[in-house]
This record gives C-alpha cells, sequence and structure tokens, in this order.
C-alpha cells in the first residue's frame, strides 16, 4: 500500500510544474478590444473581451485589430 503512495506522489510532483506553465501563458495573451474591428470578439477564449475593454486591461492590444 505504501508503495502505491509514494508512485502517485512522484506522478504528482512530475506533473506540478506543467500546470504552472500553463498559466503563466495565459497572462501573455492579448486580443483586439475595438467593436468595430471584423476580428472582434466579445468572448475570446473564455475572457469576455467587453469588461477587459471598460477595465482598460492590459490584455487589450489594439494593434492586432483588422479592419474592413
Amino acid at each position: 500500500m505504501k508503495t502505491k503512495e509514494i508512485i502517485k506522489m512522484k506522478k504528482l510532483l512530475l506533473l506540478l510544474p506543467f500546470t504552472f506553465i500553463s498559466c503563466e501563458r495565459e497572462l501573455q495573451m492579448e486580443f483586439c478590444c475595438d467593436w468595430d474591428a471584423v476580428n472582434f470578439n466579445p468572448t475570446y477564449l473564455g475572457h469576455n473581451v467587453n469588461q477587459a475593454y471598460f477595465t482598460d486591461s492590459n490584455l487589450c492590444n489594439n494593434d492586432l485589430c483588422q479592419y474592413p
């Protein structure tokens, strides 16, 4: 029984760094917040872009916007 618990703990410790790596990537994401842009999406990958716009979030990058 004890060896099974040790094996489970080792597996958990091996997966733990990947959790933090994925969180760091999400913080670097940016999206278009201009409503007049062609590529404006109000919910981009689970983020509420309208809320990001009104709170002046650093995730908004209007250099990524595309216009007709």
